[in-house]
């Protein structure tokens, strides 16, 4: 990680979007206490972690990458299993487990061995089981990742939910559209860094003028015939290889190879870039 400095205000939903090997997971495992920073400090409801971690652990939540499931213990007994972790009396407990399996659509599987779940089931389980804590804050890392979009549109409504409810939610994406639809503000992240910070429809404007067309041609083309091409925003030039910059990078391309058709021009390559 390279200095990232960021804060979180009470009941937001805060997003790390990036691509994978950005060093999302690295961020949450930090923030959780699983691993320590090499330097500076994390506070965490006026806490420090890892000094306070026991303290801090018992008003969090923590969704892991992949779910962290008991595979030999129903669904329910998972549930209970994470209850008695936290504390919870007999009564308490019942009712919680029961209203989440219900809101996961799992109450009807409740008592089939975990193993047994699908990808989509053993997620929202673990979910589940990361909501039986109650907790102030819910670090959730890559909540709908590898899901299918029935599982995935199912557990972006449960965060939804949570959202409206004033929990404090840090969320993990590689998916702008997913961060769009949840986030009050997001954190571009990439190779341990923070690029930007800014609301979800702020970053979309600002990255969408960075999006470029590549294209190779076989010789070098007309540069002031490309720079007025329609939507074309900045172009830059390395012989024969251009880059344009567009918000809509598609139409700039089907304009380079009908650029290319009339003067005869082949294609070497060509590919569409978002810079995160």
């Amino acid at each position: 990680m390279d200095n990232i400095s960021f804060e979180i205000q009470e009941g937001e939903v805060f997003g790390i979007l990036g691509p994978n090997g950005a060093g999302k997971t690295t961020t949450i495992r930090m923030l959780t206490g699983v691993i320590s920073p090499m330097s500076g400090e994390i506070s965490i409801l006026n806490q420090s972690m890892p000094r306070d971690a026991v303290a801090i652990r018992e008003k969090i939540g923590v969704l892991p990458e992949t779910a962290n499931v008991y595979g030999d213990l129903t669904g329910i007994q998972n549930l209970h299993l994470y209850g008695k972790l936290y504390g919870l009396g007999k009564k308490a407990m019942s009712e919680r487990s029961e209203n989440l399996l219900r809101e996961m659509s799992l109450y009807e599987q409740r008592n089939q061995i975990a193993k047994t779940y699908s990808k989509g089931m053993k997620q929202r389980l673990s979910l589940a089981m990361t909501l039986m804590s109650q907790g102030q804050i819910l670090f959730l890392d890559e909540p709908t990742s590898g899901l299918d979009p029935k599982s995935a549109l199912q557990i972006r409504g449960v965060i939804s939910s949570l959202a409206a409810s004033q929990r404090t939610i840090l969320l993990t994406t590689h998916n702008m559209k997913e961060a769009e639809e949840l986030c009050d503000r997001v954190a571009i992240m990439n190779h341990g860094r923070i690029a930007a910070i800014d609301t979800p429809g702020n970053l979309r404007s600002a990255f969408q003028e960075r999006q470029s067309v590549v294209i190779e041609f076989s010789n070098a083309p007309d540069m002031d015939e490309i720079r007025s091409i329609s939507g074309v925003n900045e172009v830059t030039s390395t012989g024969s290889r251009v880059r344009c910059y567009a918000s809509d990078p598609g139409e700039v391309l089907i304009q380079l190879v009908n650029l290319a058709r009339k003067n005869r021009l082949r294609i070497q390559t060509q590919s569409i870039l978002v810079v995160w």
